[in-house]
C-alpha cells in the first residue's frame, strides 16, 4: 500500500519526523508519494518554500526522503506532471501524461516519490 501526502509537504514543521514515520508504517518496497503545487498560503508554509523555486522545492522534498531516515528510501524521483498545452498522447504506461490528465486547469503541478529499501 502506498502512502500519499497531497499538496500539504510545503506545510510540514517537522518533516523529518512525518517522513520517518511514513518510513516505519510501509511495508519493505512500498512507494511513498508526496505531490504539490507552486500554490500555497504563504503566512503558513515553511520559509525555505516561500524563498525556492518549482526545481529547488522538488530538491526540498527530495531532501527529505534521503534523510528521513537515511539510506531508507531508494528510486527517488521528481516527476513534473503540470499539464500541457494542448493536450497529451499518451501512451498506456507515460506516468507523465496519466498524472497529468488528473491536474486540473494549467497550474504546475509536481510529484515527489520513493520507495521504501527492502
Amino acid at each position: 500500500d502506498p502512502v500519499l501526502n497531497v499538496v500539504s509537504v510545503d506545510y510540514l514543521s517537522r518533516p523529518r519526523e512525518v517522513f520517518a514515520e511514513m518510513h516505519r508504517v510501509l511495508r519493505p518496497g512500498g512507494q511513498a508519494i508526496m505531490s504539490f503545487s507552486n500554490r500555497c498560503f504563504p503566512t503558513k508554509v515553511v520559509r525555505m518554500w516561500l524563498d525556492a523555486d518549482d526545481a529547488k522545492r522538488q530538491k526540498i522534498v527530495a531532501s527529505y526522503f534521503n534523510y528521513s531516515p537515511l539510506n531508507g528510501w531508494k528510486d527517488i524521483m521528481a516527476i513534473d506532471i503540470s499539464p500541457t498545452k494542448g493536450g497529451t498522447s499518451a501512451t498506456p504506461f507515460d506516468i507523465k501524461a496519466i498524472l497529468s490528465s488528473f491536474v486540473p486547469g494549467g497550474d504546475p503541478m509536481f510529484v515527489v516519490r520513493a520507495n521504501k529499501v527492502a
